[in-house]
């Protein structure tokens, strides 16, 4: 008999160690997203509010919100390829693949007006402008003339296009997020090469950790001067 009650309280200790789990593993996942940074996109106004200088934002942990695809065809003329970077075969073309994945972490190399490049890999960086959504629908996708439908969605390697900054060029103060920055027809030049922005590429703006950018505040410091005595 002994035995017998001892194996029942085991039996009952363990259906509710059991039954107990689901509701640890929730409050785990709680506890550790609770610990992660806490992301609020990055805006012209937020800089502006804070009175960030160049100096200031190279020294911000930036994320990118959405994934960062580019593409472009690959020919005899232009067969390098970055070890770091994908090469897919599509259609029967050979494609080089460069993703960003959503939450990436990068910093600003160099700022400009409402322009900042944002690097996510050593040696190249990506061009994130202040300014309106680029889209407010799904983006079209990118026509290319000589194809059949459907049409083909890779340019070739064409002239060089710098990719231009999304906010408007009327002279007008910048304002909103910093959005990925690219050419016409959705072109963004990457370590010197030209290629397409895919997907919902253009989507992709700058997020910044809230909790470090009220440390970076904290850290200015103004000075109030010293006065002579009676002065």
């Amino acid at each position: 008999m002994p035995f017998s009650v001892h194996t029942t309280h085991a039996a009952a200790r363990w259906r509710l160690s059991t039954a107990s789990a689901p509701l640890f593993l929730a409050l785990l996942s709680l506890l550790l997203l609770g610990c992660g940074p806490r992301l609020v996109p990055f805006t012209h106004e937020l800089r502006v509010q804070h009175d960030l200088s160049d100096s200031d934002v190279k020294n911000l942990q930036f994320y990118v919100s959405h994934q960062i695809a580019l593409r472009r065809e690959l020919t005899a003329e232009s067969s390098q390829v970055t070890s770091s970077h994908k090469l897919l075969l599509v259609s029967g073309k050979v494609i080089e693949e460069v993703v960003v994945e959503e939450r990436t972490p990068g910093v600003v190399v160099a700022a400009r007006g409402g322009a900042l490049s944002v690097s996510f890999e050593p040696g190249a960086s990506l061009t994130f402008s202040a300014g309106p959504e680029p889209f407010t629908s799904a983006p079209p996708a990118p026509s290319f003339p000589g194809f059949a439908t459907p049409p083909d969605p890779f340019p070739g390697n064409a002239e060089p296009l710098l990719a231009s900054p999304s906010a408007a060029g009327d002279g007008s103060e910048p304002g909103g997020n910093y959005w990925l920055a690219a050419g016409p027809g959705r072109e963004i030049r990457y370590q010197g090469k030209v290629f397409s922005a895919i997907e919902d590429s253009l989507r992709a703006h700058l997020l910044i950790d809230a909790d470090a950018l009220d440390e970076v505040v904290e850290r200015r410091t103004v000075l109030p001067g010293v006065r002579l005595p009676g002065r």
